[in-house]
């Protein structure tokens, strides 16, 4: 090694020696109560700041709720109308949308999920606005009666079937017997 390497190694080591104790002795002075001189730094830094190289910063757009959240329903009542001729559908559809409104689980992750309308058959609304449920009916028939008209249900595609409860803006319910084919809007009886 050369002689004036190892000087610059002596310089080095010197100027890092000095800069820690620097630093040392501005934190020991910080942590020991030193507030005046933590202001007076502040004040200093303040004052002599230039704003010319600051960047301003978009506001952040409104949050948006997960794709997942849990829907609003209606407070389940009693029965709907139009009248359902079916007493296990009506036991199901009230069961969903009490489950909904108390925010219990629901069996398929699918459940709670922003129905898209790509059919058009709904009205239109904002993305989001719709939420799609399943609806298990056991071993109910697959014709149902609602308001004097028979729906054919359609045939199960599925462990979820094919029934499907729409909720929109947690207040209007639209139940699909035939997986989107035909939507019937169903009011909450109190």
């Amino acid at each position: 090694m050369r002689i004036k390497d190892v000087n610059m190694l002596k310089k080095n080591f010197w100027l890092n020696v000095f800069a820690v104790a620097a630093l040392s002795f501005t934190s020991i002075a910080s942590y020991a109560g030193a507030q005046e001189l933590k202001s007076a730094a502040l004040g200093d830094l303040l004052d002599n700041s230039s704003y010319t190289n600051l960047v301003e910063l978009p506001v952040p757009a409104e949050v948006a709720a997960p794709e997942k959240a849990a829907g609003l329903a209606p407070q389940p009542g009693k029965d709907f109308t139009p009248v359902i001729k079916d007493q296990a559908r009506i036991k199901a559809i009230m069961k969903l949308v009490s489950d909904v409104y108390n925010g219990k689980p629901l069996p398929y992750s699918q459940d709670g999920t922003t129905f898209k309308n790509k059919e058009g058959k709904l009205p239109a609304q904002p993305a989001g606005f719709y939420k799609e449920y399943t609806l298990l009916t056991g071993n109910a028939p697959h014709t149902v009666v609602i308001g004097g008209t028979t729906y054919q249900v359609a045939p199960d595609l599925s462990a979820r079937g094919s029934e499907r409860v729409i909720i929109g803006g947690g207040q209007k319910i639209y139940y699909t017997p035939d997986h989107y084919a035909h939507f019937i809007l169903l009011e909450v009886v109190y």
